[in-house]
């Protein structure tokens, strides 16, 4: 049962037994109300009866006075009939009241008010002092007659209405039994569809909770052999694994993680992810900040910063490389952070020889090719050392002279050009990208003559940044180099150095652009240029050369770039890297 559906039938619980006793009780009070308009009537009826009796009584006491002063002519014996002369008009009004609602008891009202009326006047004869009124025995015969007119209206009254009174009470009575029936099978029958009803739910209920307890046992079941599952994965996975809540207390630790840090679980259990997990900058030895409060900020998950180590409990040191992520709760609740990360610490020496290879092969390259030029101008100089020596005309060994330092010059600036790729300095320096560029050129260009490649050149303007020149030049020497491999013989290939405005993701600098016209990068390998050891060069390629590159350019808060050029003319390869102003690089130290 789905908890809609739940909440439902607790709905139904409460509202259905709440609508069939507001029902029985609109029934029972129906019932209530009729018995208690029967007893009203039962009352009605009472108080006509009383009414008629004191009327009736009040008319003999009005007649019993009358016949004492016919008797005595005392006109104390009148006192009766005086007392009594206002209660019957009120008695008379009274019953007109009462009797409203029936017709026939009303009109013997009337007809016994006509009777007392002719009564009072047969009254008033006599006690006008009227002897002859007095004595005759007709007129007194009449009066008398009279009279029980008047007893006899008013025993019919009283007759009809005890008949009256009990047929009312006989209906009051069987109301009232009605009215307990009615109660009894209410509550009988109320009762009985609550229990169906209550029982039919309840069963519902009970089997709902009862397979909601079975799902529960089986998830419960499920959960502990899933976290069987992950707790041995997460055991027996090579990185490191720590776990901890937003209060970066650690709660969970695998074994390569107890390794690397040197805690145990059991010791790091609650303990601060800072206290365990201490990590620092490689070169400064600044703590680094905290995995959680990164996580935290950001809220999704991120790496640590480059050349980041990890302190362990009993001083050893390790290079890592991780990431963080955050824990979410059901609702979406960021509930803790889980780190992993490894140790990249052979790793890390593995690149370092692999980059100074990288050097050394390129020093290789470029020594060869330095012999050449080195080889041409000393030749030149020993030949006009020799005309030098031979030449009478002043003029002409000035001449021979000046050609002769000219070629030593050249010398000398390509041997100061070699020197510098091992002659670096100890912090970044303020560096010409115009003359760095050109001194590369200087180096390559008998490669460039020698297969007839037509170089084009645009500089805007003077160019400088910071950075280390001999590790830039290793990457315009490789940039440059693979340039006039893929433009070919009697290729083409522009070089353009132009200024880099600051954008949203970073500052400004100077951005070199090397277009050549030839075959392009096919999609299939464009992916795969910066990944180490893949080379287009078959045996003559390391494929080192563009990782070393992309590392180097990284390293000084720059970017690099490979596509197809849009250039007409050029349809070949366009390499882009972009160095900033100002570079955070600093002195690559050796990996103990």
């Amino acid at each position: 049962m789905k908890l809609a559906e739940f909440n439902r039938t607790l709905r139904q619980l409460v509202a259905v037994p709440i609508l069939l006793l507001v029902l029985m009780a609109a029934f029972l009070l129906g019932e209530i109300v009729a018995t208690q308009r029967a007893e009203e009537a039962l009352d009605h009826s009472d108080r006509i009866t009383a009414h008629l009796q004191e009327l009736q009584n009040l008319i003999i006491d009005q007649e019993t006075g009358l016949r004492g002063f016919q008797l005595t002519r005392d006109p104390a014996m009148l006192a009766p009939w005086q007392a009594a002369a206002g209660p019957i008009q009120l008695e008379f009004a009274s019953l007109h009241q009462l009797l409203a609602g029936n017709a026939q008891q009303r009109a013997s009202l009337t007809d016994l008010q006509d009777r007392y009326n002719q009564w009072l006047i047969f009254a008033d004869a006599i006690l006008a002092g009227n002897r002859a009124a007095l004595a005759d025995p007709q007129l007194n015969q009449h009066g008398k007659s009279m009279m029980d007119g008047i007893r006899a209206t008013t025993g019919t009254m009283l007759h009809r209405e005890a008949s009256l009174r009990t047929a009312e009470y006989e209906h009051a009575r069987q109301l009232r039994r009605r009215e307990l029936v009615s109660l009894l099978l209410s509550v009988l029958v109320v009762g009985l569809i609550l229990a169906l009803f209550t029982r039919h739910h309840l069963r519902a209920v009970s089997a709902s909770y009862l397979r909601r307890i079975a799902e529960i046992t089986s998830k419960s079941e499920e959960l502990f052999e899933s976290r069987q599952w992950f707790q041995t994965t997460l055991e027996s996975i090579g990185d490191a694994v720590i776990a901890c809540d937003m209060r970066s207390a650690v709660s969970f630790m695998n074994a390569v993680a107890e390794n690397l840090t040197g805690w145990k679980l059991d010791d790091a259990r609650g303990h601060a992810l800072e206290d365990v997990f201490r990590i620092v900058n490689e070169e400064t030895r600044q703590p680094a900040e905290s995995p959680v409060e990164k996580v935290r900020r950001l809220r999704h998950a991120t790496g640590l910063a480059n050349h980041t180590m990890l302190l362990a409990r009993d001083g050893r040191e390790f290079i890592i490389d991780d990431s963080a992520a955050p824990i979410l709760s059901g609702s979406g609740e960021m509930i803790g952070v889980v780190l992993v990360f490894r140790d990249v610490t052979e790793e890390r020496r593995l690149q370092a020889a692999l980059v100074a290879s990288e050097k050394l092969a390129v020093a290789g390259r470029l020594a060869a090719t330095i012999a050449h030029e080195i080889h041409n101008p000393l030749d030149s100089v020993a030949n006009l050392h020799y005309l030098i020596g031979e030449e009478d005309d002043a003029l002409k060994r000035n001449e021979y002279l000046r050609l002769a330092q000219q070629e030593l010059g050249r010398t000398m600036q390509i041997s100061r050009t070699m020197l510098s790729l091992y002659r670096e300095p100890k912090a970044p320096i303020s560096i010409d990208l115009r003359e760095l560029i050109e001194g590369v050129l200087l180096l390559l260009d008998r490669r460039i003559r020698h297969q007839g490649i037509q170089l084009e050149t645009a500089i805007d303007g003077v160019l400088v940044v910071e950075g280390f020149p001999a590790e830039l030049r290793q990457v315009f020497t490789n940039v440059i180099g693979n340039a006039i491999e893929a433009a070919g013989p009697k290729g083409s290939i522009r070089i353009r150095l132009e200024h880099a405005e600051a954008a949203e993701f970073h500052g400004a600098g100077a951005v070199v652009e090397v277009v050549d016209n030839g075959p392009g990068i096919p999609k299939d390998i464009a992916p795969r240029l910066f990944q180490p050891f893949f080379t287009t060069k078959g045996a003559h390629g390391t494929g080192l050369g563009l990782w070393v590159s992309m590392g180097i350019v990284q390293k000084h808060g720059g970017a690099i770039r490979i596509g197809n050029s849009d250039y007409p003319g050029l349809p070949g390869a366009c390499i882009r890297v972009f160095l900033p102003a100002r570079t955070l690089a600093q002195e690559a130290q050796p990996v103990a």
